[in-house]
């Protein structure tokens, strides 16, 4: 799906919907394989279910927008970085955009909302592997599991202890 189709579904507010395989997704195959997941079995078994819908225009100050929701879910296999055991985590993500060349200052400030440039040449699965590698989590922890092993990570004595105990002759 080129962006000339993105400024389509979305003047004509229509919808599109399917799903990705990571066959196609080369970029979040990479990152995965970056934060650790080497099963290749799980790697293939992910698939993105998107839909993207065009949405009533909106206003930017002065400028009428046409506008695109994109919604993406997957279960992505990810490894905790503490404990080194699988931890898949579902993403149910939605990104909107407005569709233009040039975004006013309105838009920019709107931190709730992105832009497409309609003039761009980009694929609809350049599109779904940009926003799902922004959704990645930055440290893939455990928050309660592995929780012992961060207690007793890294515990040193104190190197200012043995200091108290000894006594300055004058």
């Amino acid at each position: 799906m080129s962006s000339a189709r993105y400024l389509e579904l979305a003047r004509q507010q229509k919808q599109s919907e399917g799903v990705l395989e990571m066959a196609s997704l080369s970029r979040l195959e990479q990152a995965l394989r970056e934060l650790g997941v080497d099963d290749a079995k799980a790697l293939s078994a992910v698939s993105v279910v998107y839909q993207i819908q065009g949405l009533p225009p909106r206003y930017f100050g002065d400028t009428q927008l046409p506008m695109l929701s994109l919604t993406l879910q997957t279960n992505l296999p990810l490894i905790c970085q503490r404990c080194f055991a699988p931890m898949p985590q579902m993403l149910d993500v939605q990104f909107e955009f407005a569709v233009c060349d040039e975004p006013p200052e309105a838009l920019l400030e709107d931190e709730d909302v992105d832009w497409l440039e309609s003039s761009a040449e980009s694929t609809f699965e350049s599109l779904v592997e940009d926003e799902l590698l922004m959704a990645l989590p930055i440290a893939v922890m455990h928050e309660e599991e592995c929780a012992p092993l961060q207690k007793t990570a890294g515990e040193k004595p104190n190197p200012f202890a043995a200091l108290k105990n000894l006594k300055l002759d004058k």
